[in-house]
């Protein structure tokens, strides 16, 4: 990481920590972004750059965990595929040396790779920043907390989404494995306590998800984190689409396997959305409270909640997620987004710069971006819907606590 950059997350670090200055550093964030994104909408010619801003990399696709609500369930330890695992040495090649990419991780449960802290220390020396990673922290032992730790303090490592969705029982029976909170509780304070010691400017956040089995504790989530001395959390609501959806955005893309599409699809997800703004709103004053920060994807105000929670009911916005981050598998393939896992390339044979810039990927940024939206992606935690403000000073203070 050169001087500069370190010099910037300082200066941005103290800027988040003085409330007089959150504003301004929200509107500087808000241009930057708008200003990064016109030309994507205005030329409409699907083309992004030589390089995106961001890489998320699903280190692997292995868990110890059986979560309900989980969008990516399906592919969870695939027999034989998940051994597939893109080896160091072609790691190593396919990404290029490029400073200040940002790199983030996620899965699966990344620290089931038992090389997960080798490839860290590959992206860091290729000058790339980890925004964040997420982890169930059921795994995170004395070695790995010291070893996060340590590539924090270096500058690489910025942000660990720990996820939570209850406090005690309830968060065993949405994970699917008791004894859950108990561990995760134990890995977070190891974490806590490793980064406390060599004075790392480690941010730690919870992660919860607006699901039926915790609704009604949702609001208990400040009392979660303030027990756990956690100042940040990020909701993520309720991710899905329905079979009609579905068979409307295979057709779009001119397929007929409904398989590429990768979110929980059902008819009706069972939630009231009365009940929902309420709790949400209950959380959400809490943690104003208590001086813990909150965060909310996608960005569901009032006005649209009901909407949102209203299985086939049209949602309007727009997502420009694929123009700026990269979606790579544990195998090196890289998918359209998180939602439409079209296949776009393959690192085991081409380089990154290589499949970002690929007529598949240009073609289908193009199709995106004619569209607005497609009928799946309504309800994907990075779609702007209309209505909602693209980042507004929450987001910008809580800067990437949900992922």
């Amino acid at each position: 990481m050169t001087l500069s950059t370190r010099l910037r997350d300082v200066v941005a670090r103290r800027a988040r920590s003085v409330p007089a200055l959150t504003s301004l550093w929200a509107q500087y964030r808000r241009r930057k972004y708008r200003n990064h994104i016109e030309r994507f909408e205005r030329e409409k010619t699907g083309e992004a750059g030589r390089l995106p801003i961001g890489v998320v990399y699903e280190a692997t696709m292995r868990c110890n965990l059986t979560c309900e609500f989980c969008y990516v369930g399906d592919l969870l330890n695939l027999e034989g595929e998940w051994r597939e695992e893109l080896p160091i040495d072609v790691l190593q090649r396919a990404f290029p040396n490029q400073d200040g990419l940002q790199v983030s991780l996620t899965g699966g449960e990344i620290f089931m790779r038992k090389d997960i802290m080798e490839l860290m220390e590959v992206f860091r020396e290729k000058g790339y920043t980890c925004g964040y990673l997420t982890t169930n922290g059921t795994i995170i032992n004395e070695e790995r907390a010291e070893a996060m730790a340590d590539l924090a303090a270096r500058g690489f490592l910025r942000h660990i989404s720990v996820s939570i969705d209850g406090p005690g029982e309830v968060h065993d029976n949405a994970r699917g494995v008791k004894g859950t909170f108990e561990r995760t509780s134990a890995g977070l304070a190891r974490l806590q306590a490793a980064a406390k010691r060599k004075g790392a400017p480690l941010r730690v956040s919870i992660n919860t998800t607006v699901a039926h089995e915790s609704l009604e504790v949702l609001d208990q989530m400040a009392d979660v984190a303030e027990n756990l001395g956690v100042d940040a959390i990020g909701l993520n609501h309720l991710m899905f689409s329905t079979p009609d959806e579905v068979q409307q955005t295979i057709q779009m893309l001119g397929t007929d396997d409904p398989k590429v599409i990768s979110t929980f699809v059902t008819s009706n997800p069972g939630l009231d959305a009365s009940r929902v703004q309420e709790q949400v709103d209950a959380l959400a004053a809490k943690c104003r409270a208590r001086g813990i920060r909150f965060d909310m994807r996608p960005k569901v105000r009032s006005p649209i909640l009901k909407d949102y929670y209203t299985p086939g009911t049209p949602l309007a916005g727009r997502c420009l997620y694929p123009f700026l981050y990269a979606r790579v598998s544990f195998s090196g393939k890289a998918y359209f987004c998180p939602f439409i896992r079209l296949e776009v390339g393959d690192l085991t044979t081409q380089s990154l710069e290589e499949v970002w810039t690929g007529p598949r990927y240009v073609a289908l940024r193009k199709k995106l971006v004619d569209e607005r939206l497609f009928p799946v992606c309504r309800r994907c935690c990075k779609v702007e819907l209309d209505g909602a403000p693209m980042m507004d000073d929450a987001a910008v203070l809580a800067e990437g606590i949900a992922e």
